[in-house]
């Protein structure tokens, strides 16, 4: 009997894993649609956690020998990968571009499709592949919000960390024209 539930098991999981639902990252509701386009900044869509890890400084960690961490960190990329595919996850870094202050203005905004998630993420999960200046004379207060909105019948959440009053305005402004609040 066991046996038989294990079997039935990974069945579901290949089904789930091999399930077309032809979403892709490009169609309208595809989370990575609804990010915010703003002028005077160079804005790149986060397509790697490799890459952000390594932008980040822990970098280190993969290239000194921690297979441990290299293997979790490739598993994770994979199923990020898939998900930005299907459109389910979406992220964008923001840098200024004019510097108008001393510090500037930079943040990363991200939007999730929860239904494209809870759609996906099985069959994500079990795809196999590879994949200056003294910190006293500055200070700096980061903005950060998190929320969820709806859009054309699909649900979405959304997380943005910035650094700036004016780049922190611009996510607030676009997000609130997401969710029609505050």
């Amino acid at each position: 009997m066991r046996l038989l539930q294990i079997t039935l098991i990974m069945l579901l999981l290949v089904v789930a894993a091999c399930t077309n639902n032809n979403q892709t990252k490009n169609d309208p509701a595809a989370a990575q649609q609804l990010l915010p386009n703003i002028v005077g900044y160079n804005a790149q869509d986060v397509d790697s956690l490799v890459d952000a890890l390594t932008t980040a400084g822990a970098g280190a960690s993969l290239a000194t020998g921690n297979l441990p961490f290299a293997g979790a960190i490739a598993r994770a990329e994979t199923v990020l990968q898939c998900l930005q595919d299907k459109g389910a996850a979406g992220g964008r870094t923001y840098v200024q571009q004019t510097l108008s202050d001393l510090v500037p203005e930079a943040g990363v905004a991200i939007i999730i499709n929860t239904d494209r998630l809870n759609e996906n993420l099985l069959g994500c999960l079990v795809t196999t592949g590879q994949q200056g200046l003294s910190a006293q004379a500055v200070m700096i207060e980061p903005c950060a919000e998190s929320g969820a909105f709806t859009f054309q019948e699909d649900n979405y959440s959304y997380i943005y960390v910035g650094v700036g009053d004016e780049l922190c305005g611009y996510f607030n402004q676009h997000f609130t024209s997401l969710t029609g609040s505050r």
